[in-house]
């Protein structure tokens, strides 16, 4: 079932994914003991084995695995960045999985607020999405992310990747946008 839901995903959720997944990766890596900045090792720490997981990483998916998402799929390591990434994004679990297992995640600090030429681009993306058929795009919030109603995340409509695609001219540096799964 997981992956009829992959390979039919309009072009915006699996950029969303993508982007849920790398910045899961980020803090996972950003945050664990001993990193420096930017998440790199610090004095004295080794670098992530290829072979298997960090502790952070495979707790989360085995956590996900007991509480409501049994074929979560295994972490996959990627020799570019020497790290371990989700091969699907911790964000498309239920709801209860996600709420059961968000004591495993580091507690990410607040994002500033988006410069206010970004935030009046990113309000148009929103604009530009509901009058091309997602009637219920939210509006960003002020650090330039889009909390989406978790009906809306899971959404595989026709209409959806065509609204992405026509309104990805909003978006800064043409990237996907910046959104968050919320109750």
């Amino acid at each position: 079932m997981r992956s009829t839901r992959t390979r039919h995903r309009p072009a915006y959720l699996a950029a969303v994914m993508a982007t849920v997944a790398v910045l899961a990766g980020i803090m996972l890596a950003g945050c664990s003991a001993g990193a420096g900045p930017a998440g790199s090792p610090g004095a004295g720490a080794t670098p992530e084995s290829s072979t298997s997981p960090d502790t952070e990483t495979a707790a989360i998916v085995a956590c996900y695995r007991a509480h409501g998402d049994p074929s979560f799929p295994d972490p996959v390591y990627d020799p570019t960045d020497g790290r371990w990434h989700f091969a699907e994004s911790p964000g498309m679990a239920p709801l209860s999985t996600q709420q059961a297992c968000q004591h495993l995640f580091p507690q990410a600090t607040p994002s500033p607020p988006v410069p206010q030429a970004q935030f009046r681009q990113l309000v148009k993306y929103a604009e530009c999405m509901r009058q091309h058929g997602v009637p219920n795009w939210p509006d960003p919030d002020p650090d330039g992310s889009f909390g989406l109603p978790s009906a809306l995340a899971q959404s595989k409509t026709q209409a959806d990747g065509q609204a992405s695609e026509i309104c990805q001219r909003y978006l800064p540096n043409g990237h996907g946008p910046d959104v968050h799964v919320v109750a």
